[in-house]
């Protein structure tokens, strides 16, 4: 009996599955908390401010584009359906504000007419969305 004599191990080769598994489930982590972004109906390039806040989430968004287009939530409308529109959107759930993005070279009398439609169908506030001049 030979004390110091080693056994031969048999060569073995690393086991990869609980690192796969851990790469899978960092995978679907990601993939489900990520936030992705919507794209907007139209290009609309803010309006410049001094001042400026972030807005939350909003659970309704208008487009005005340079061609005084009006989109309501990625669908374009017409100036006049825009009440009534919002109207329907207030009796299915509780709409406390509207986001308006409102290219910088739209008229704004098209502004105006959309935030008193917004005011005219019940809700209460509409945030205008400007580029900070600290950002430019």
């Amino acid at each position: 009996m030979n004390i110091f004599h080693k056994k031969n191990k048999k060569q073995r080769s690393p086991n990869l599955v609980p690192l796969i598994n851990i790469v899978f489930l960092l995978l679907i982590f990601f993939m489900l908390s990520g936030t992705l972004s919507k794209k907007d109906f139209f290009e609309v390039t803010p309006p410049i401010s001094k001042t400026s806040a972030y807005a939350e989430a909003p659970e309704l968004v208008v487009l005005i584009s340079k061609e005084n287009k009006i989109a309501l939530d990625n669908t374009l409308i017409n100036i006049k359906e825009l009440e009534i529109l919002l109207s329907k959107e207030l009796k299915n759930k509780d709409i406390e504000e509207v986001l308006i993005k409102a290219d910088g070279n739209a008229k704004s009398g098209i502004l105006s007419e959309v935030i008193k439609h917004i005011r005219n169908a019940g809700i209460k506030r509409a945030a205008i969305v400007t580029l900070s001049i600290d950002k430019i």
